[in-house]
């Protein structure tokens, strides 16, 4: 029995120096929690705008009087149009349109069709208080239709996100793991002692990935394109820098991770510690309008939100590098500081201090 107890102690000590294990096992369920708690918590998340149109009738007065109760609603009233056209610009997350003549008739309820997720939650919000005032017995039904920003539909407001997304992962877990790995190989050994600068090893393998990058964003267009219909409303060749320049700044960070860790599990480690709150605070599958203020000094400072952003402008909206060259100057920024990390602390060999 003691040499039974013995062991199981020894495995817990190997499994607590295993820093890998401990992040899977520990601190990525932990952030989960955090992440979704911070952004679907009902006393964090921010509340929905809904747009009040129709004519008066005690119906209409008890379903603002119900929303106005809440902390998660923001009542705006005016005419159809005008809350239609707020619907159209996101101004508003759900319109409600009661009937002009002030009668129980039907009442419609307006959601846009690339609201996605938070289209979706603010839509079935609304639906309950407005069930909850007209009774299941009073025969008063609820229309609910979608209009189209821009002929967009939600795969048109996803597919940039899951680009950004799709850079994050192969430009810092890809390049972190893959250099140290080549280090702990003696792969950069050998190269240090032949007449190829550092330098340029470092920009080959840039142009390299960015050029992998460029591939695997057109498949994942087409896939958007073939499947759900995609429709890119921006400049082909603004897209393609762009694309490049969210590509360069992700391989920047995944170099300077790099140059610090002295082995793989640890590289994946601090890959994952930095990419997985990126991939929920920077508008890839949820709008950052959505999220809570309190996150939102966090959410500035994460890179990838100025990737998506610089993505999402052209291809969803159609809008010029007027519209994003201030999230590529930042992405610059990084790429640069970043790579002047990396560079500094950079080892060619796994056992250098």
């Amino acid at each position: 029995m003691k040499s039974f107890i013995t062991m199981v102690i020894a495995n817990l000590k190997m499994t607590v120096r295993n820093k890998q294990a401990l992040f899977w096992n520990l601190a990525f369920p932990a952030i989960f929690i955090v992440m979704f708690g911070a952004v679907f918590n009902n006393g964090g998340m921010s509340s929905f705008d809904v747009g009040i149109a129709g004519g008066d009738s005690p119906l209409k007065a008890a379903t603002i009087q119900a929303m106005q109760s809440s902390d998660a609603f923001k009542i705006h009233e005016g005419t159809a149009d005008k809350e239609l056209d707020a619907l159209k610009n996101e101004d508003v997350d759900v319109v409600l349109v009661f009937p002009a003549d002030g009668s129980d008739g039907p009442i419609e309820m307006y959601s846009s069709a690339a609201g996605g997720p938070n289209g979706q939650i603010a839509t079935g919000a609304v639906r309950s208080v407005v069930m909850e005032v007209v009774g299941a017995s009073s025969g008063v039904q609820v229309e609910q239709k979608e209009i189209s920003t821009l002929g967009a539909s939600y795969i048109d407001w996803f597919i940039p996100g899951i680009l950004g997304f799709s850079l994050m992962n192969s430009g810092i877990i890809g390049i972190a793991t893959a250099f140290v790995s080549f280090r702990e190989k003696g792969i950069l050994r050998r190269i240090k002692v032949t007449p190829f600068a550092l330098w340029k090893f470092i920009l080959a393998r840039i142009v390299a990935a960015v050029v992998l990058s460029l591939a695997t964003s057109a498949i994942l267009i087409g896939l958007g394109k073939v499947l759900w219909g995609l429709t890119i409303r921006g400049n082909p060749l603004l897209i393609t820098g762009v694309i490049i320049v969210v590509s360069m700044s992700m391989l920047a960070i995944g170099y300077a991770i790099a140059a610090i860790a002295r082995n793989t599990e640890t590289a994946a480690s601090y890959a994952n510690l930095i990419t997985f709150p990126m991939m929920f605070l920077s508008g890839v599958f949820f709008p950052i309008a959505s999220m809570p203020a309190w996150l939102r000094p966090l959410i500035n400072i994460m890179p990838l939100k100025y990737g998506v952003n610089a993505l999402r402008q052209p291809m969803l909206y159609g809008h010029g590098l007027g519209a994003i060259w201030t999230d590529l100057l930042i992405l610059v920024a990084i790429f640069a500081v970043f790579m002047a990390f990396a560079v500094r602390y950079f080892k060619w060999d796994a056992t250098a201090k």
